[in-house]
């Protein structure tokens, strides 16, 4: 079988820990730097960055020459590419490549491909089920090709994986027992308040433009907590834009707010604290309870702060404890679709090996199937979708 020139390598909380994977993580302002550097640097085509609490993995595909045949020069070939790529990725996170390299994983070919369709179905994610991946990898994959750094093959791999990872979600029932961030925050915040008498809590929410920090709103309104306050580092921004019936405050009014706030939440992609513990604790009123929720890797919250006597402190750790939970629940599940997974990549892997073989054999415009990664769209990218599954088993699906 011909193996498509698609690879990835990374870290995830399968091999790291957060301590770790903290040092090694990608803000999202950062990634385009990122993929100039190793697209620049590297005989590659295209790159993906892929940046979460749980994982930072890149793809990206060989710009491999046509004079090279023999399998042992391929390996050789791609083995230096993986090595010069990881060891981009180090300097640019300003990490040790001999402390990191253990923790690594890579994956060539059609095994890419299953990696992927795995991520993208959640079955590799720590919460088993969530409905999140699937947004940051359309969102990760969305700004590597508005940037110009996808080619062909990635268009195709990610644009088929999420394909195929809707109907394999669907199949594993996980759109109905996923226990998202948000819920949890909202059941978090309903155990505060009746362990504190409070009724209506006044919320405080830092990051709410962000994908998890928008859900976390949309989910807070829908529950009709109480009065929503939310940051702004735009003056530009009101509070109906951002929050409908709640208010919209500067970002550096935010510890002046405390005073106000019953509940805090922090979710923003920032390299630093943004609740830090001295400028929080002049703010704070003795006495009273209040419930701090950081969701972020690396840290937004101080976690100090959780030693002050009436302030509850919930990290990303904690909120991961109570998803290992509910993954057991759904691991059963998650065995069904092990050979949907596959199978799936084995489609896709031969979905695009079909299309490549077409343009070399003229029965297809070569425009239809490259694409330039300087910006030029060829028709694979008007929301075509691949095929389903075949054969009679997964024709449910």
């Amino acid at each position: 079988m011909n193996t498509l020139p698609v690879y990835c390598f990374g870290i995830s909380y399968r091999t790291a820990d957060e301590r770790i994977r903290n040092r090694i993580s990608v803000a999202p302002a950062d990634i385009p730097a990122l993929v100039k550097k190793i697209t620049g640097e590297n005989e590659i085509d295209g790159a993906v960055v892929l940046s979460t609490c749980n994982r930072t993995e890149i793809y990206f595909t060989d710009r491999e020459p046509e004079s090279l045949t023999g399998e042992s020069e391929k390996n050789e070939r791609i083995q230096n590419i993986f090595s010069r790529l990881d060891s981009a990725l180090c300097s640019f996170t300003h990490t040790d490549i001999h402390e990191i390299r253990r923790y690594l994983r890579y994956y060539s070919g059609i095994s890419a491909v299953e990696h992927l369709l795995n991520v993208a179905t959640s079955l590799d994610s720590l919460n088993l089920g969530e409905n999140e991946i699937l947004g940051q990898l359309n969102r990760a994959y969305t700004l590597a090709h508005n940037a110009g750094f996808t080619d062909f093959y990635l268009n195709q791999m990610f644009q088929q994986a999420q394909h195929y990872a809707k109907k394999i979600r669907v199949r594993a029932g996980f759109s109905n027992t996923a226990v998202s961030y948000s819920t949890l925050v909202c059941n978090e915040i309903t155990t505060f308040m009746s362990a504190n008498g409070i009724t209506s809590p006044r919320i405080m929410l830092i990051g709410a433009t962000g994908q998890l920090g928008s859900t976390i709103l949309k989910t807070l309104k829908n529950r009709n907590f109480g009065e929503i306050t939310v940051t702004s580092r735009n003056h530009h921004d009101s509070g109906e834009q951002t929050c409908g019936n709640g208010n919209t405050i500067a970002y550096g009014e935010r510890y002046g707010h405390l005073k106000a706030t019953d509940v805090l939440i922090s979710v923003t992609a920032s390299p630093h604290y943004t609740i830090t513990y001295n400028e929080c604790l002049r703010e704070l009123v003795s006495g009273k309870p209040y419930l701090f929720i950081d969701l972020c890797v690396p840290r937004d919250i101080d976690p100090d702060l959780g030693k002050i006597a009436g302030l509850t402190l919930r990290d990303y750790s904690y909120f991961a404890g109570i998803i290992e939970k509910h993954r057991r629940l759904r691991s059963i599940k998650a065995d069904a679709v092990a050979d949907d997974i596959r199978t799936g990549a084995m489609e896709i892997h031969n979905y695009i090996s079909e299309k490549i073989s077409r343009r070399k054999t003229g029965r297809i415009a070569p425009a239809y199937v490259m694409e330039n990664r300087y910006g030029s769209q060829a028709s694979v990218l008007n929301g075509r979708t691949g095929p389903t599954f075949t054969g009679q088993r997964h024709a449910e699906v």
